[in-house]
């Protein structure tokens, strides 16, 4: 009997453990995850100013992505992923501008209304991670559209749009 009553501790102590820890990754507010990132990546010297964070939220991993300056004063943009993951960092020359995907973007959808245009990474069929720039904007027929362009060329890679209730 006794044995039941420390199983039966043991279990409501795991319970408890697991809600808060769940509890504190659901409440952590948009600032103390970009904090947190700006954090990580001046602690592995991969920025060294951070001029800007934008949150992204992939279709495999999030991303707190940085854009700022590094060690040699070129500008770059750091991908920092909410997990226990390596740090991606590009330089911002090596890819085409938000400007540029935003005029392909009026060229190849016509968007109503451009909501938003970010980097962000990708998972690709072959299971390797895409550098890609986000077009989030309202098509033509009021759907709330996805589109996903490259970001070393600007090319045009997939999109997926969601009707509007």
């Amino acid at each position: 009997m006794r044995l039941i009553g420390i199983i039966a501790s043991i279990i409501v102590a795991v319970l408890i453990w697991q809600g808060i820890s769940f509890y504190h990754a659901i409440t952590d507010h948009p600032e103390q995850l970009e904090e947190k990132a700006i954090a990580r990546a001046e602690s592995e010297a991969v920025v060294k100013n951070v001029d800007k964070a934008i949150q992204y939220h992939g279709t495999s991993h999030a991303y707190v992505v940085l854009q700022g300056t590094d060690k040699n004063g070129d500008e770059v943009y750091v991908f920092v992923p909410n997990k226990d993951q390596p740090l991606v960092s590009k330089k911002v020359e090596e890819g085409v501008s938000a400007e540029i995907v935003k005029q392909k973007l009026a060229d190849d959808f016509s968007p109503k209304e451009i909501i938003a245009i970010k980097p962000g990474i990708e998972v690709n069929q072959e299971k390797k991670q895409v550098l890609v720039w986000e077009a989030t904007f309202i098509d033509t027929d009021d759907r709330y559209t996805f589109a996903y362009y490259y970001f070393s060329n600007g090319d045009y890679w997939r999109s997926r749009s969601i009707k509007q209730s």
